[in-house]
């Protein structure tokens, strides 16, 4: 079964996103980067990782970017998982050429969403990454 992960610090956002997506997968939600990695670390160390994180950028305690980092490395590090990457979707409200380079270009993330988002092509985004979600 397909989870999905939200770690943003705007309470409205993540109702907003655990609403659409909670269609597709049960989702969890964090109130910003730190509490996202330890969420994300759990799952890994159960067995049972994320399918989908969708990351705001800007947040406190620690930003969407060194988040999304260290996941891609804690990836790198357990080999019983080196075959599967998590899907990560940006969704902020930074319309930022700069993040977009930095994090498409980079291949830390699967896609960028600048909010607020379109239901219908985050829809058709989870379709395209997430094959399986129907």
């Amino acid at each position: 079964m397909k989870r999905f992960l939200i770690v943003d610090d705007d309470e409205m956002g993540r109702l907003m996103l655990q609403d659409f997506l909670s269609e597709f997968a049960p989702c969890d939600c964090a109130e910003n980067g730190k509490e996202g990695l330890a969420f994300f670390e759990k799952a890994l160390a159960g067995g049972d990782p994320y399918d989908l994180l969708c990351v705001d950028l800007i947040m406190p305690e620690m930003n969407g970017l060194a988040l999304i980092r260290k996941i891609r490395d804690i990836e790198k590090m357990h080999p019983v998982f080196s075959d599967i990457r998590t899907k990560i979707f940006v969704i902020s409200a930074s319309d930022s050429p700069w993040d977009k380079a930095d994090l498409l270009l980079d291949n830390l993330c699967d896609d960028f969403i600048t909010k607020p988002f379109n239901r219908t092509s985050l829809k058709e985004n989870l379709y395209n990454n997430l094959v399986n979600i129907y």
